[in-house]
């Protein structure tokens, strides 16, 4: 079974990585499909192109034959919206998919175009790291009573890593080192290509 990864990887770093192993492994899927946005509705425009943005996620994986990255939100184009690629691989799958969340982003989904909708086409995967279980339970009962955990959703708590790709933005703009905080070859790429600068 896969478990998919949605997000803007902008850039990609080893927290999305070790995350994704993480669950991986405690989850026994078979692959994490990354699906990076063309462009996520709830963020910003990107600080790098999409063709950036996925070229990183290529050098990231590269090697790794359990990790893929899928492009149906790059070649979609306009907003990406969790929905519509729910649908795509709901159909091409002939099963829900697994969608892999931080529960920060769980907890605002009732904000997401056609959440109700979202809930019956995929199965998701909610990572806490903050402690959030209590807050999650409260908010799957008052908006989203019919998902069953277990079944429709799974919280896993997983390992704290305090990093954002704000923060790396932040860093090239100041011109501080982002070594060991991106894959190998990620770094190079944003310095070579002079992205979020």
């Amino acid at each position: 079974m896969r478990l998919f990864f949605g997000g803007s990887f902008d850039p990609v770093h080893v927290g999305h990585l070790l995350v994704a192993r993480d669950v991986k492994e405690d989850m026994g899927f078979e692959k994490v499909v990354f699906l990076p946005a063309f462009q996520a509705p709830l963020k910003e425009p990107h600080g790098a192109t999409p063709e950036d943005r996925l070229q990183m996620l290529r050098l990231s994986l590269r090697g790794f034959e359990d990790y893929e990255i899928s492009e149906v939100e790059i070649r979609r184009g306009g907003v990406s919206y969790t929905v519509d690629t729910a649908e795509e691989l709901h159909r091409t799958l002939g099963e829900r998919p697994f969608f892999l969340l931080g529960a920060d982003s769980f907890l605002n989904l009732h904000l997401w175009k056609e959440p109700v909708l979202l809930t019956k086409l995929a199965r998701f995967l909610v990572v806490d790291r903050e402690g959030m279980w209590k807050k999650l339970k409260v908010y799957l009962a008052e908006n989203f009573p019919h998902l069953k955990e277990g079944k429709d959703l799974f919280i896993l708590t997983v390992r704290r890593i305090d990093l954002s790709s704000t923060e790396i933005r932040e860093r090239v703009r100041r011109g501080k080192s982002i070594r060991w905080m991106v894959p190998e070859g990620v770094e190079d790429y944003i310095r070579d290509r002079g992205l979020y600068l």
